[in-house]
C-alpha cells in the first residue's frame, strides 16, 4: 500500500505542474452600434482565439469582456453564450474605462484558460482596428 501510494501522490503532482491558468488577451472594433456587428466582430474574435489556441471550450476558467462606452446594443457574453459548449462558462461584461482619445467601438475579452502551454505560446488576437492596441503582437 505505502508504493502506491507514493506512485498516485507523485501522478497527482505532475498533474498540477503540467496544466496551469493562463490568459488569453483580444480585442476587435466595431464601426456602427448594432446587434449585428457587434455580434459578427465578438464571434470573428472568439472563433480566432479559438482557432490559434485549438481552445477547448471545457478548460475555459472563465470569461471577461469589455465594451467601451458608445457599445449599447448588445452585451458581448450574450453573443459567447450562444456558442457551441459556451452555455456553462462563466461570463461577464463591464463598461471599459473611458480615457481621452482612446479607441472607440472597441470590445476587448480576457479569457482564463487551463492549459499546459507555457504563457509565450498563446496566441493573443487583436482584429481589426484594435491591432492598434498591441501593435508588437
Amino acid at each position: 500500500m505505502g508504493v502506491q501510494s507514493v506512485t498516485l501522490k507523485h501522478c497527482w503532482r505532475n498533474a498540477i505542474v503540467e496544466w496551469k491558468v493562463r490568459g488569453i488577451r483580444g480585442a476587435t472594433t466595431v464601426t456602427e452600434n448594432t446587434k449585428e456587428a457587434i455580434q459578427e466582430a465578438v464571434t470573428e474574435l472568439l472563433d480566432a482565439i479559438e482557432t490559434h489556441n485549438q481552445l477547448n471550450p471545457e478548460d475555459i476558467v472563465s470569461v471577461t469582456f469589455t465594451a467601451t462606452q458608445d457599445l449599447d446594443a448588445i452585451f458581448p457574453a450574450a453573443i459567447a453564450r450562444q456558442l457551441t459548449y459556451w452555455q456553462d462558462i462563466p461570463l461577464l461584461d463591464v463598461q471599459q474605462m473611458y480615457v481621452q482619445g482612446s479607441l472607440k467601438g472597441c470590445i476587448r475579452v480576457l479569457i482564463h484558460v487551463n492549459t499546459p502551454k507555457p504563457q509565450k505560446d498563446i496566441a493573443h488576437a487583436y482584429l481589426r482596428d484594435a491591432w492598434k492596441l498591441r501593435p508588437d503582437l
